[in-house]
């Protein structure tokens, strides 16, 4: 009998040890990013530190549910979200921890990440303006308030109200210049739009190269450079039909909107070591330049050199805003958007 107890105490040792291991040697990851870029990342995380990562995707909306209704029992140790203003919620919500800390703020540019610590910066897309550059003189462009004007009218591709790059975008502008000159400007451009906004932003340019009627879209960068290095010869040629503007550049100007994918750590975490690891491995400037390498992405790293069409589209001067607050933004745009007949 005695034998017996033995042998299970030291099985149940052993299983314990293994649990903690497991655990120790897991990184679970709540995403909305959904490309083959982030997944060759984590696999060489893993290969570099024997963590393994398990990997859910869903909607922003589904995974800060989900965190909700989990609470303690998540098996959460990171987030990550294609737009800082989702992460305002996520923060509102106490579902991420501070994480100050000397090698991230090395590896992230200041203003990308939160100022109190709960997420950092991972990529940017700048959210521009395409125009078609066989028929719209690049002189002709100058600001986003502009495109309200009736100079566009008809001519602008645009894609819902209800995408979240456009409504962090409104927000930001909202932010800037209060409701007064956010409702005007929405006035006027939702009475320049071409047609009622449908499809992705690869959509929008497709529209613009046909020539059909549409001379603006607008569109995150990113999707120009997929455009541009698609397989599909169409694709290609379709961002060849298109030039890249930044507005507000101007000395006195806000700057481009940026779109940034942001990550933080869940507050009930069972693995932050790994989590942190995790967090410095996707800002060290050997992932940043595959981001912009593979996916066209802006690196966060100020340190990265980036993608040769990048630089052929040039520097360009971003929002200064504090993404920190964005969010708070973002009900009263959306609102505000189909207030002013934004489909």
């Amino acid at each position: 009998m005695k034998k017996l107890v033995v042998l299970f105490t030291l099985l149940l040792t052993t299983f314990i040890l293994a649990s903690c291991q497991t655990q120790e040697d897991v990184v679970v990851i709540y995403t909305e990013r959904h490309y083959e870029t982030d997944q060759v990342l984590y696999d060489a995380f893993t290969e570099e530190t024997g963590i393994r990562l398990d990997v859910v995707r869903a909607s922003a909306d589904e995974l800060i549910s989900r965190l909700v209704n989990e609470g303690e029992d998540t098996p959460a140790d990171v987030l990550i979200f294609a737009d800082a203003g989702r992460l305002y919620r996520a923060k509102n919500l106490a579902l991420l921890q501070s994480f100050e800390d000397d090698i991230m703020k090395n590896q992230v540019d200041e203003g990308l990440y939160d100022t109190n610590f709960y997420w950092y910066g991972l990529t940017m897309r700048a959210r521009v303006i395409m125009y078609a550059k066989d028929r719209i003189n690049k002189t002709s462009l100058s600001t986003y308030e502009a495109l309200s004007t009736p100079q566009w009218n008809d001519q602008i591709a645009v894609r819902t109200s209800s995408n979240l790059y456009n409504i962090s975008w409104i927000a930001s502008l909202l932010m800037a210049e209060g409701e007064m000159q956010t409702e005007a400007f929405l006035n006027g451009f939702v009475s320049n739009l071409y047609r009622d906004p449908a499809g992705n932003d690869r959509d929008q340019a497709k529209l613009v190269a046909s020539n059909v009627g549409a001379n603006l879209a607008i569109m995150n960068t990113y999707y120009m450079g997929l455009l541009l290095n698609s397989e599909d010869a169409y694709e290609r040629e379709v961002g060849q039909a298109l030039g890249v503007f930044f507005p507000n550049q101007g000395i006195n100007d806000s700057g481009a909107h940026i779109n940034l994918s942001a990550a933080g750590i869940v507050t009930h975490a069972k693995n932050i070591d790994g989590a942190q690891a995790l967090l410095r491995f996707l800002t060290h400037d050997t992932s940043q330049s595959h981001f912009t390498n593979v996916n066209y992405e802006y690196p966060v790293n100020p340190n990265t050199t980036w993608h040769p069409l990048l630089v052929e589209w040039g520097t360009f001067k971003r929002q200064t805003l504090n993404l920190s607050q964005l969010g708070e933004f973002h009900e009263r745009a959306f609102e505000m958007m189909v207030g002013a007949g934004w489909k």
